[in-house]
């Protein structure tokens, strides 16, 4: 927010203290400071999807290469396709954040609680410091609750992150899954639940604990307890926006010295889990030419090996104008273009005009780390066959490409 609009509600409010009641100018503060905190998020986080993403392009495209390389059985194997999953849930929360900095409701489906919350753990042992003991107890049968995957990913790992760095001196980290009934509406810390049946996710520490006063920040966006440089006091926050929108409540018990104990309700669904997708073949290329442009070398490098992996010949460019200057010299040389959209010199949106003015039928598909509705829409008025969201997949790669190219096979 503007130095010049922050002056302009200090006028406002201060004009208005007259005709207004301490408590309620408070009130009117506190949203405004709240208000310009949620606007530094949102530039922050598209600072962040476009280089964050651009360093899980290569995690992406090498460790893709590793799973694909690796005999299947061997340990290896496990260990690069733990590597993607982490990649992919990286990209994910990049677009959470998007999503939360814009007030935006994620898409809910039906999905096994217990399954993300073991898929989630498996990551957090990876890193666990060696005198903290981690214990899950969870029912045998599948645990449905409605919610968006990667939010319910998201919440598990940044509890457990912050029971674990409550933990310093180690301990004891349990997580518990169970389910219960209420008939009646209850009172919770953060927060009244309404009757009905939920999913209890329990993550329990024994560590420094919380007095009140923390107690009472701890789901304020930009509070946190950590030293400088060790968070950023997004984590809680995240958390309590992702349970208000799968429609559920959290009650934290904390005394200091004796650990704290995280309780998150989910209401149960009535409907069958969503349907995984099976795996099949990619589709590959047939010596298809294409123009590859990215300003980021290590992306571009990771990109070009994606594609002919996949059966196609690229002919990378680091420079917009000199990606140009080659499809100027021979348009017909090039099947596809696959540009980035945030590029110096000539953009990805401009580069499509451009060649469209030397062949106007030529395919171009852009990739930008955040492609929103409105670039989406520039994108196509540019000429833009497809908007694809770095960091991309070879799975992602090979259908908009086989689209493109082939509509009818």
């Amino acid at each position: 927010m503007s130095d010049s609009r922050i002056k302009h509600i200090h006028v406002v409010v201060d004009g208005a203290r007259n005709e207004l009641g301490d408590t309620e100018r408070e009130r009117i503060e506190q949203r405004l400071r709240q208000a310009a905190k949620m606007e530094a998020v949102g530039r922050l986080a598209g600072g962040v999807a476009h280089d964050f993403n651009n360093i899980l392009a290569g995690i992406f495209a090498y460790g893709e290469m590793l799973v694909e390389e690796t005999p299947r059985g061997s340990p290896l194997r496990r260990y690069a396709q733990n590597v993607v999953t982490a990649a992919s849930r990286g990209r994910d929360l990049v677009q959470q954040i998007l999503t939360y900095s814009r007030s935006q409701c994620s898409k809910r489906v039906s999905v096994d609680i217990a399954g993300i919350v073991a898929e989630t753990l498996e990551l957090v042992r990876a890193s666990l410091p060696a005198d903290i003991r981690l214990e899950m107890r969870a029912p045998a049968e599948a645990l449905l609750v409605d919610g968006d995957v990667t939010q319910l990913h998201e919440v598990v790992m940044n509890l457990c992150s912050n029971a674990i760095h409550a933990m310093s001196g180690g301990g004891t980290l349990h997580v518990t899954l169970e389910t219960t009934d209420r008939s009646t509406e209850q009172a919770l810390s953060h927060g009244p639940l309404g009757p009905g049946r939920y999913v209890q996710l329990i993550v329990e520490d024994s560590g420094c604990g919380m007095h009140e006063e923390t107690l009472a920040r701890i789901f304020e966006p930009f509070f946190t307890t950590k030293e400088v440089g060790r968070g950023t006091g997004l984590g809680l926050a995240l958390v309590h926006g992702m349970i208000a929108d799968a429609g559920g409540a959290i009650d934290v018990q904390s005394t200091a010295g004796e650990g704290s104990t995280f309780t998150i309700y989910l209401p149960r669904s009535e409907l069958a889990a969503a349907a995984l997708e099976v795996p099949t073949p990619l589709t590959r290329g047939n010596g298809e030419r294409v123009l590859l442009v990215d300003d980021e070398t290590s992306v571009l490098a990771a990109t070009a090996e994606m594609l002919s992996r996949l059966g196609y010949k690229p002919l990378s460019f680091s420079d917009s104008r000199a990606a140009l200057a080659a499809f100027k010299a021979s348009p017909k040389r090039f099947d596809i273009v696959l540009a980035a959209d945030t590029m110096p010199g000539i953009s990805g949106t401009r580069l499509a005009s451009l060649v469209h003015r030397h062949r106007s039928n030529v395919p171009i598909v852009l990739m930008s780390a955040y492609s929103g509705p409105m670039l989406r829409q520039q994108a196509r008025a540019a000429g833009a066959n497809e908007m694809l969201t770095k960091p991309l997949q070879s799975r992602e790669m090979a259908s908009a490409l086989a689209r493109i190219l082939h509509p009818t096979a």
